[in-house]
């Protein structure tokens, strides 16, 4: 939607934002097909950008409509949330006006560098450096979000089990029905049930704090070497180590395994919490945070008609394998997972 409309829409907005005539000369898609969200950086005449994100029309996020939250939210879930980061020491972009009647948003341009790019053309010694830069953010943003109080709509809604256990139900319905094209047999969807309903009333009791929910590398800006946090909208109070498997189990970049151990040593010894479990927990989070985003994958492809994130899914399933390798206690639902995962079929 780069028309002559949709560019005197962004003109309009710019001049209430900048109190002064504004003059694009084009707009360039940026990214978004896998959200609701699209984004485009416009190019004004005076050599200046600015970045416009297109919201769909109702909820702003399927965050909003199946998470528990019941109360009037006065902002848009992202302006909320990047007040309440804002006040709380994480840099994120600056808003520079929101035209609801048009659902554009403008944001200050911080570039494309993003954490996935430098990790991408970095050596050895920069990637390491990237995670451990990364560690001390995300523990920063856990510390300082729980020093303050705000009217913030993250801490009002969180991961109970009904939205787990949607995900883990999203992944039965695209990551195996559709993906293979079948239907679970119905005694293994009881059993996927069993298993699946006691992972969520499991995670539920590990600790909770404000979680972005999507943590990682493609969602970490790089300017001049300060780390800016984005694609925030969707927060809520959340498992402390969901976060941590965003970032560590991230379906686009694979890290060494003595890598991740380090890395979850390093959010431990700053957290100041016990590394044995926190292993733990973070498996077991693994195992639904990862089958969900498979589910997301194939969804993306078969709704959306994106099939570029299906790539991903052997990757995203290989961590849920990996984690169950270390979770004995459900051998069981490896076992019925192995028969719809055709990556599994070389076994633990």
């Amino acid at each position: 939607m780069c028309d002559s409309i949709f560019k005197d829409k962004i003109e309009k907005i710019s001049a209430i934002a900048l109190n002064k005539e504004v003059k694009i000369d084009k707009v360039v898609k940026l990214h978004g097909d896998a959200s609701n969200r699209i984004y485009f950086r416009a190019y004004l005449e005076d050599g200046h950008t600015i970045i416009v994100m297109q919201l769909p029309e109702g909820k702003a996020s399927l965050s909003e409509e199946i998470t528990n939250y019941s109360g009037d939210l006065k902002d848009l879930a992202f302006i909320n949330v990047a007040r309440f980061l804002g006040k709380a020491g994480v840099r994120v972009p600056k808003i520079s006006h929101y035209s609801a009647e048009d659902h554009l948003m403008l944001l200050e341009d911080l570039g494309d560098d993003l954490m996935s790019k430098q990790f991408e053309h970095g050596d050895g010694d920069t990637k390491k450096k990237l995670y451990e830069q990364a560690i001390d953010l995300l523990v920063f943003l856990q510390q300082s979000t729980a020093k303050i109080d705000g009217d913030c709509v993250a801490l009002k809604r969180s991961f109970d089990e009904r939205l787990l256990n949607w995900e883990f139900d999203h992944f039965l319905e695209y990551g195996i029905n559709a993906r293979l094209n079948i239907e679970m047999k119905k005694e293994d969807v009881e059993q996927f049930n069993f298993f699946t309903r006691k992972i969520s009333a499991n995670i539920i009791k590990f600790p909770y704090g404000f979680t972005h929910r999507d943590f990682q590398s493609r969602n970490i800006l790089i300017l001049n070497n300060e780390f800016v946090l984005i694609d925030f909208q969707d927060a809520l109070m959340g498992p402390r180590v969901y976060d941590l498997v965003s970032l560590l189990r991230d379906s686009y970049i694979s890290l060494d395994a003595g890598f991740v151990d380090d890395l979850i040593k390093q959010y431990c010894d700053s957290s100041k919490i016990d590394f044995n479990i926190c292993r733990q927990q973070f498996d077991v989070v693994t195992c639904q945070r990862k089958l969900k985003d498979a589910g997301r994958f194939v969804y993306i492809d078969k709704v959306k008609g994106n099939p570029s994130y299906l790539k991903y899914i052997p990757q995203t399933l290989g961590y849920v394998k990996d984690a169950l390798k270390r979770l004995p206690q459900y051998a069981e639902f490896y076992k019925l997972l192995a028969k719809y995962v055709p990556e599994w079929n070389g076994g633990l």
